[in-house]
């Protein structure tokens, strides 16, 4: 079987799928496709072996559907609905840092998730990383985990990081849990394994 995701991308009001976007992901994918609904903001779509997976993603991207690898990669952000508008909440900021990190093949699965304000309404405290709009600055947890009876809240790791630096803060995260991370090993874990401590010394964090 030949597996992908499917997001809308986000937008103020949260993601958002347009009517003409299911249309067309009923009629491309057909009535053998099986589509699964995720906690994360993702559809997953699986088809034959026998389908033509690059022309179903084209037609897919033609409508504003973004794809996104399913496995051991990093996700696409998880977001609030930026209900007090783009500019506010920095819904451009939450764009750029999706296109900067996901899709990047990790050790296991990894969310993230961004939201506008303190009210922290993605839930980034539950997430892998989870950053928050703290007025002009972000703060930036570590180490939630949302599922098992292990479920746990992230901990702070640095506050007050400016826009110009978030990138770099998130993508030298995901570069000392490449490097240092076990094969399947949840970066909640990983966390855990190491310390708190240890990954902002290691990640090299410099605002």
């Amino acid at each position: 079987m030949k597996l992908f995701a499917v997001t809308p991308g986000f937008e103020v009001g949260g993601s958002i799928f347009k009517p003409e976007q299911l249309s067309v992901l009923g009629n491309v994918l057909g009535d053998k496709a099986r589509i699964e609904l995720t906690n994360f903001q993702q559809l997953y779509v699986e088809l034959d072996e026998d389908s033509d997976v690059e022309m179903v993603k084209e037609k897919l991207k033609s409508v504003g559907l973004q794809i996104y690898p399913v496995g051991s990669y990093v996700k696409s952000l998880k977001t609030c609905s930026f209900c007090q508008g783009a500019e506010v909440e920095g819904l451009p900021t939450a764009l750029a840092l999706n296109d900067a990190v996901a899709g990047q093949e990790v050790p296991a699965p990894m969310h993230i998730a961004y939201t506008g304000c303190t009210n922290a309404c993605g839930e980034p405290l539950l997430q892998d990383i989870g950053i928050v709009k703290n007025k002009e600055v972000f703060d930036v947890y570590v180490g939630g985990n949302p599922k098992t009876l292990k479920a746990q809240v992230g901990e702070l790791l640095i506050a007050g990081v400016p826009e110009n630096k978030l990138n770099d803060v998130v993508q030298q995260l995901i570069n000392l849990y490449k490097e240092n991370g076990k094969k399947r090993e949840k970066f909640s874990k990983f966390v855990g394994r190491i310390t708190i401590d240890k990954v902002r010394e290691n990640a090299q964090i410099v605002l």
